[in-house]
């Protein structure tokens, strides 16, 4: 984060974020039903931007019913009816030529929201680990089942975002270090853009994009 980001409460003006989760990494956060991907460029539009040899749009990713299609940029059918396209199941590669392979995974059953990653050595632009195409809820936590993989921590928590604006709690019986299981309903903290927010160990800062 080079630029400075001052804390906003109003309105989200965007269906797009980062944030930043300290000793677990960066993320993309991306709330539309329709997302661009191609190649890194200066001045791309390109909603998700790799850091390779692709074009500067390689196609669309689509979010129809919970699941989710690929719509390459060269069928034209398919983008001017925004219907149809390739299926993109739990760890499907998209079939994009050129030397990086993105996948979409989709870890719990509780949530439609996906996650794109990127094989070694090919990153995000932005300096993003992943990106996470939000249905909804975002899920956090040391386990295989979580969106957000943070191994380092022990904290279980939920994002959930309404009308443009997010909101974080621990999950409903989450244990911290050094903490016993909660009996009380835990209760939603506000993510406003620019500020810090700690909830159990995670310490965070959402940000517009």
């Amino acid at each position: 984060m080079n630029e400075t980001i001052r804390p906003t409460t109003d309105t989200a003006q965007t269906s797009a974020w980062r944030l930043w989760i300290d000793r677990c990494g960066g993320f993309a956060l991306l709330a539309g039903d329709r997302v661009s991907v191609g190649g890194a460029r200066s001045d791309s539009t390109t909603d998700i931007q790799v850091r390779t040899d692709w074009r500067r749009c390689e196609g669309n990713v689509v979010r129809r019913n919970g699941d989710y299609f690929w719509s390459a940029a060269d069928d034209q059918a398919v983008q001017r009816q925004d219907a149809g396209g390739q299926l993109l199941i739990d760890n499907s590669v998209f079939p994009i030529s050129g030397s990086a392979t993105l996948r979409l995974h989709q870890p719990s059953p509780l949530s439609r929201s996906a996650i794109l990653s990127l094989d070694p050595p090919h990153r995000f632009d932005q300096h993003v680990d992943q990106v996470l195409l939000v249905d909804q809820t975002v899920l956090i936590g040391p386990s295989a089942g979580d969106h957000i993989r943070c191994t380092a921590l022990d904290t279980t928590a939920v994002l959930v975002i309404r009308d443009g604006r997010w909101q974080a709690k621990l999950k409903p019986g989450a244990t911290t270090a050094g903490l016993s299981r909660r009996t009380t309903r835990p209760q939603p903290v506000d993510l406003v853009p620019g500020r810090r927010v700690s909830i159990g160990e995670l310490d965070m800062m959402l940000e517009e994009v």
